[in-house]
């Protein structure tokens, strides 16, 4: 009697178990995706810490990193506090490298000029000879990002969005371990 059970309740299973099955084929869009492609993460600016106060003095750099974002707090001569990313073109050396020079912050490797105030290159772009030679011939003038500062609670404090490493990443990644197209072939 036992054996009649056993074989009365496998029944449904053994068609479910034969090659080609469309219980057990494999599906190419049964993939669910964690982010919703359609939906845009929208910018949430909120004031950050970046670097304690007490370090911020006349004529030097600093940097501070949240969110995904790294902030050069430059102080002037007069104590005026500016706010650059840390990553200067054209080779992308940190900021915290550079020379104050009045209003001016200068690249070490090319010397090409950036005004603290708006992040706008100034002067010859790439004037060193490295830069004059090679950097100069194959990339264009640009900007630096700037952010808005403040002084707040004993920190220097930067306007960010801290949505913004999400926003870049929503064009490649849809969830854990997926880059784009993996999931439904998308990318090929």
């Amino acid at each position: 009697m036992q054996l009649s059970a056993i074989l009365l309740l496998a029944a449904p299973l053994t068609g479910a178990l034969r090659m080609g099955s469309p219980a057990l084929a494999p599906s190419r869009t049964s993939a669910v995706s964690m982010v919703d492609r359609t939906a845009t993460i929208p910018a949430k600016n909120v004031w950050v810490d970046m670097v304690p106060a007490s370090e911020v003095k006349p004529n030097t750099i600093n940097s501070g990193f949240q969110y995904g974002i790294e902030v050069a707090v430059v102080c002037d001569a007069k104590g005026g506090i500016y706010g650059l990313s840390n990553k200067m073109p054209p080779t992308g050396q940190p900021t915290t490298f550079a020379e104050i020079q009045g209003d001016v912050v200068v690249e070490p490797v090319s010397g090409t000029k950036f005004n603290i105030k708006t992040g706008k290159q100034t002067g010859t772009w790439c004037p060193y000879p490295i830069g004059k030679l090679i950097i100069g011939r194959i990339t264009t003038p640009q900007d630096m990002e700037t952010f808005k500062l403040r002084k707040q609670g004993g920190y220097v404090q930067a306007l960010i969005n801290v949505n913004a490493k999400a926003q870049f990443e929503q064009k490649y990644w849809r969830g854990i371990l997926d880059s784009q197209g993996k999931v439904d072939g998308g990318y090929y």
